[in-house]
């Protein structure tokens, strides 16, 4: 795959990092992104929440957030019971570019040679 066509799809679907919504209303109650992370079961320490979307009809939305482990960002799609619909993800280093390889954290396993 040609670098950035994560990205670019999703930047298509969804905006630009950070353009989105910081909360919904769903079933007329309103969410903020925490919220939504833990309604969606992924309100881990790794995860950072970034914007929130209404999608296409009114039973579709998403939450785009950083995992900080796999270093990815993630528009997770759920419905208005919260169940899964898919997901998109884009590489950290879609954004950062050359960048990200002179980053001061470890992105090699300790254990290689």
């Amino acid at each position: 795959m040609v670098p950035g066509q994560d990205r670019k799809r999703m930047e298509e679907r969804f905006g630009p990092i950070g353009e989105g919504l910081t909360e919904l209303t769903i079933r007329g109650k309103r969410y903020d992104l925490y919220q939504l992370l833990k309604m969606v079961g992924m309100d881990h320490a790794d995860i950072r929440p970034i914007d929130a979307h209404r999608l296409d009809g009114s039973n579709r939305f998403a939450i785009r957030y950083f995992d900080v482990e796999e270093r990815f960002i993630v528009a997770y799609e759920f419905d208005s019971e919260f169940g899964y619909l898919g997901e998109h993800a884009a590489h950290i280093d879609e954004w950062m570019g050359e960048e990200y390889y002179n980053f001061p954290w470890a992105i090699f396993c300790p254990d290689s040679p």
